[in-house]
């Protein structure tokens, strides 16, 4: 798929990036990484807020590009902007004030929680870069340039790395500050790619923006974003939030298994990039071909889309499984973490698949307007499965952070079976005849 090859080059090298990331925190010790793994969560679990915006922006103007009208796809892109700066602002402050309050209901280990209010109350405090960062890769994708995304990425990651050997380290005359180091790397580097991804987004159109277009709200085009953005936001707020029950359940269990939830994490994103940029790209192939009313190309995509991903997708699960431990030796020499991660590889080949047919779906659902029923299914799965399963196999069945799998695996398998289902039903999908008429 066209769409498809950028977004994963650019995860692959995300993930690529990210793991010297966690290699070079894991040199500041396994609580360095539980600290930096549990402030991402949270700051993960609370921007998911802006798909309210992110999601609903996208689609929209997925579509109008896919029925020719690429100035309302334009008028879309600022309306966004405007909600996701207050929006941004908003969040930063919220972090900036109350990261130590946060890390502290989250329940952290004593020996976690210090370095964890230090890193979340710098990454936080500047949310509004995160979330426009987010904001403009989203738009520009949807236009059909996934190449330009992955070009920032890129960019934005390699400045990463090189700032972070030098803050965290003490390299190449910058002072040694250690995961303050890595907060300062962290900002300068989503400084200027929110810098490059507003340049690129402003390039995007046919037509430069016009002063009409920034003042008050079109008022149609909101409605429509928060008629797709609400059941996502619904779906991802409460994903969220299930994940900071999830993880305060495996925090509870010890700093081993938070620990081992922290590598596990890191390391089973690779498999996983294939399944992300499948459903990334389906969604923006859906959303424009919908626009363009081609309805029996739009039912076909996602099953296209799901074919291609699995295979890959088992591949890197059975490469990690067999690399596993010698992998976890970058990151830990500790035995326990080590013993309480590498059974979790194994599911992983059976996990990961799922997930990428799911995720193929569930986006080429909400781009034709099934938002709701997503949100349902998901909602249903992550609280009764993934939530719940973790405390039923992790805590009351002592299986640790094995049992949050578990409750994974099987809200997975719920959700797959769902969107499968409502999909072959082609509700939103009026069936075309042989001349393209629909009937």
């Amino acid at each position: 798929m066209v769409l498809a090859w950028p977004i994963a080059i650019e995860m692959l090298l995300q993930f690529l990036m990210g793991t010297v990331d966690s290699m070079m925190v894991s040199r500041l010790g396994d609580d360095a990484v539980s600290a930096v793994g549990l402030s991402n969560q949270v700051l993960r679990s609370l921007l998911t807020i802006f798909v309210l915006i992110n999601g609903g922006a996208g689609i929209v103007i997925a579509r109008r590009w896919g029925a020719g009208n690429p100035d309302g796809a334009r008028r879309a892109a600022a309306m966004a902007l405007k909600v996701g700066v207050i929006g941004g602002a908003l969040v930063s402050v919220l972090f900036a004030f109350g990261a130590g309050d946060i890390v502290r209901l989250m329940g952290a280990p004593a020996e976690v929680a210090p370095m964890a209010a230090t890193y979340l109350a710098m990454i936080g405090a500047c949310s509004i870069l995160t979330e426009m960062n987010m904001m403009t890769t989203v738009m520009i994708r949807n236009t059909g340039n996934t190449r330009g995304p992955m070009m920032i990425a890129i960019g934005m990651n390699v400045v990463h790395i090189i700032l972070n050997y030098g803050f965290i380290f003490g390299k190449m005359g910058f002072p040694q500050l250690g995961i303050e180091g890595l907060g300062i790397s962290t900002i300068i580097s989503r400084s200027l790619a929110m810098i490059c991804g507003l340049w690129l987004l402003f390039r995007s159109f046919p037509h430069k923006f016009r002063r009409s277009d920034w003042r008050g709200y079109d008022k149609p085009i909101l409605k429509e974003m928060v008629g797709i953005g609400l059941p996502n936001l619904g779906t991802a707020a409460s994903w969220g939030y299930s994940q900071i029950v999830q993880l305060a359940i495996i925090s509870s269990l010890g700093a081993v298994q938070l620990a081992a939830n922290s590598y596990f994490n890191i390391v089973q994103q690779l498999p996983w990039l294939i399944g992300s940029s499948i459903g990334m790209a389906v969604q923006i192939q859906v959303g424009q071909k919908f626009g363009a009313k081609l309805y029996d190309e739009v039912y076909r995509a996602p099953y296209r889309a799901a074919a291609l991903g699995v295979l890959p997708t088992i591949a890197l699960a059975v490469m990690l499984y067999a690399f596993g431990e010698s992998t976890l030796r970058w990151f830990t020499a500790d035995e326990d973490i080590i013993a309480a991660v590498l059974p979790l590889f194994f599911w992983c080949i059976i996990w990961q698949p799922m997930r990428t047919w799911t995720y193929a779906f569930m986006q080429s659902m909400n781009a034709v307007g099934e938002a709701k029923f997503v949100a349902l299914n998901t909602v249903l799965g992550m609280w009764i499965f993934a939530t719940g399963g973790a405390y039923v196999f992790g805590v009351l069945l002592h299986m640790g952070v094995m049992g949050a799998l578990i409750g994974l695996m099987l809200d997975e398998l719920f959700r797959a079976a769902m969107v499968g289902w409502r999909w072959k039903r082609r509700r939103k999908l009026p069936r075309q005849s042989a001349a393209g008429v629909t009937v």
